[in-house]
């Protein structure tokens, strides 16, 4: 009985291969985070790129005065180009005015390139007021909305354990001040 005893005890205090089975254990863990780390820096600089080009489109149209249709239009192959590698992008323009008696925007021009997004009418610009900073009488703003769709290069869910990266679209709202007094579009009624 004492030969079993000790065969146990030996067995149970032998640590060879357990580097091995620890190796075994936890590599597909690092292999797993090395993945789920390449995703997540891919959604912060789809995010990063999404915000630039917003950015970038709202400065150009603040440096214009009267915009035609076709300018407008155009700029989706702006939006297009700064963010590469994105299955789809849409974008809405909005001018408004802030008309202080009515305390109401009034809207100059909303537009969307190729109708992709529903243009805003006079009702629903005022949906924008909690975006957009307080204005003086008759002070105008350009409000560029970008909408990017991303779809993560690998999914990093593991059995509904680990939160995975989905399908996803980034929106972007961009407030900027024209500068001159507006930004009209070519055709529109009350933009002189």
């Amino acid at each position: 009985m004492n030969f079993m005893k000790t065969q146990f005890r030996t067995f149970l205090r032998d640590e060879s291969g357990v580097v091995l089975a620890e190796f075994l254990i936890l590599f597909p863990m690092l292999v797993w985070g090395l993945i789920a780390l390449f995703a997540f820096w891919d959604v912060f600089r789809t995010i990063n790129i999404t915000q630039k080009a917003a950015y970038s489109i709202a400065d150009l149209l603040s440096r214009q005065v009267v915009v035609k249709a076709t300018f407008v239009d155009g700029l989706q192959n702006v939006l297009d180009f700064l963010t590469p590698n994105v299955p789809a992008s849409r974008m809405r323009i909005t001018s408004i005015e802030w008309d202080e008696p009515t305390e109401k925007f009034l809207l100059l021009f909303s537009r969307s390139p190729g109708n992709q997004v529903t243009a805003l009418t006079a009702t629903t610009a005022q949906d924008l007021a909690p975006f957009v900073p307080t204005l003086a009488d008759s002070e105008t703003v350009i409000v560029v909305e970008t909408w990017v769709d991303y779809v993560p290069p690998f999914d990093t869910g593991v059995m509904n354990f680990a939160m995975g990266i989905g399908n996803r679209t980034f929106t972007q709202l961009v407030v900027t001040r024209p500068r001159g007094r507006r930004v009209c579009l070519e055709g529109t009624s009350g933009c002189s």
